[in-house]
């Protein structure tokens, strides 16, 4: 399995967006590109963290079609929440380092 990982904090006022947003995302690629699925996580800090989850990284790779996001083959809806995603996302704040090591997992 391949997991990708997308973090970051988030301009006031934006968390209902961001949320409503991530959903439009996160259900296209499960329903039409192969993701297994995707999880929305929030710590006491403010700190958004966002993962879809692949069979492997050869599916991911394929559901990103071209190199610039958002690709003009994704479905204008898909296309405008990433963009909106974007703009909720405060550039200017400094993202920790994540560092992850698996100890157990049971899928």
């Amino acid at each position: 399995m391949f997991v990708s990982i997308y973090q970051g904090y988030l301009k006031p006022g934006t968390e209902k967006e961001y949320q409503r947003l991530w959903k439009i995302i996160a259900t296209y690629f499960i329903e039409k590109r192969g993701a297994l699925g995707s999880c929305l996580h929030r710590n006491s800090e403010g700190l958004w963290v966002a993962y879809s989850r692949w069979p492997d990284r050869a599916t991911r790779d394929a559901s990103w079609p071209g190199e610039n996001a958002p690709s003009e083959e994704l479905p204008d809806e898909v296309r405008q929440a990433i963009v909106g995603i974007k703009k909720c996302i405060d550039q200017n704040r400094k993202i920790p380092d994540l560092s992850l090591e698996v100890v157990y997992d049971f899928l």
